[in-house]
């Protein structure tokens, strides 16, 4: 079997006898590529060559689709003095404006300092933007992406993610987004609303495109998605989104790289196939093999190995090892797990982390 066909046999939670290492360094790429610091033997590699070149197994996302507005939508986008990156989304209901600021450099995340919506004429801006989009499928970008990864893994959308996070965390800032929510329930649902309809239209495309599966990015996190509000707006949700994909028999994945210890439990039973990126120890209060046990193997996990332990900051190169053979190991070949990053290997980690997975899973790996 390729390792195409054995990662796509692990995803549908058969067994395979081996562990699959899907290991996602798109972010640690990226940024090292352009800020010319990769290791001196990949420069002028491709990321899914580095993959290879380290005996991984492709996790190669691409879109599905292109959004476009009709005319009455004018975006504009600008550089303040300072440096801030401004955009702002002028409609016939009115006008919205965000602000992002560099974090650690401008090839890296930036964080959001002023949020589109701050007031409930907002949320009517961005109704209208929302139902003024419309989605036009891209099957050019699939079928290059399916060529790219040919028979050295899969291929994937990272989609829309729950509709509530898009509002609350994308688009209002979740300390702002509660009040609004508190206080104007109504006006906030009637976005919602729209939201989903637009999320399901690109499901929709996502579902009839060759794509080997569909992953809402909703970098769930537990302390800003309680239970309560889990229950009323996710779970409903990916119910609608697996009624979309079962007919196409495309599995479905979600992005959860947040501490998501007490939501984990509802996947069993949600309709989701897949759990990646789910975070355990150290950086949640969840051990892996509770999150396994949990899922109950009901729900196929990606991931495995928290970013932080690929960084000095997170332990030495030593304990990383013994992380590898104490922990991981142990799963090798379990049915219902893929091996993966929780959630990216960041750009400042030890590279030769990743490398000595897959030295180990080899049995070639030597101190």
């Amino acid at each position: 079997m390729t390792k195409r066909e054995k990662y796509l046999s692990a995803l549908r939670n058969e067994a395979t006898g081996e562990l699959i290492w899907a290991p996602n360094f798109d972010y640690w790429y990226n940024v090292n590529r352009a800020e010319d610091t990769l290791p001196a033997k990949y420069s002028g590699m491709s990321g899914p060559d580095i993959v290879r070149a380290v005996g991984g197994s492709l996790w190669y996302r691409c879109s599905c689709c292109s959004a476009v507005c009709d005319s009455s939508v004018k975006t504009v986008s600008f550089r303040t003095e300072k440096g801030d990156y401004v955009t702002e989304i002028s409609t016939p209901s009115g006008t919205v404006r965000s602000v992002e600021r560099n974090t650690e450099g401008i090839h890296r995340s930036r964080a959001v300092t002023e949020h589109y919506i701050k007031n409930t004429d907002d949320i009517k801006v961005m109704k209208y933007i929302a139902e003024a989009t419309s989605y036009i499928p891209t099957p050019d970008t699939v079928e290059a992406a399916l060529k790219t990864a040919g028979d050295d893994g899969i291929v994937l959308t990272q989609t829309a993610c729950v509709p509530f996070l898009r509002f609350a965390k994308s688009d209002a800032g979740y300390a702002n987004a509660f009040y609004i929510w508190t206080d104007h329930r109504g006006e906030v649902d009637g976005l919602i609303e729209v939201y989903e309809k637009k999320a399901l239209e690109i499901y929709a495309i996502a579902a009839q495109s060759k794509l080997d599966l569909v992953e809402s990015g909703d970098n769930m996190d537990g302390l800003t998605m309680s239970p309560a509000i889990f229950e009323e707006y996710a779970l409903p949700f990916y119910a609608k989104v697996k009624e979309l994909l079962r007919p196409y028999s495309k599995p479905f994945e979600v992005h959860w790289c947040g501490r998501t210890e007490n939501l984990i439990k509802y996947l069993p039973d949600s309709g989701v196939d897949i759990l990646e990126a789910a975070v355990s120890r150290p950086m949640a209060n969840i051990t892996l093999s509770e999150i396994l046990d949990i899922l109950d193997g009901k729900v196929v996990l990606q991931g495995g190995i928290p970013s932080v332990l690929m960084c000095e900051e997170g332990c030495s190169y030593n304990e990383f090892i013994r992380y590898m053979y104490d922990v991981i190991m142990p799963l090798a070949g379990r049915r219902g797990f893929i091996l993966g990053m929780s959630d990216n290997v960041p750009p400042n980690a030890d590279f030769r982390r990743v490398e000595a997975v897959s030295e180990i899973i080899a049995g070639r790996y030597r101190n």
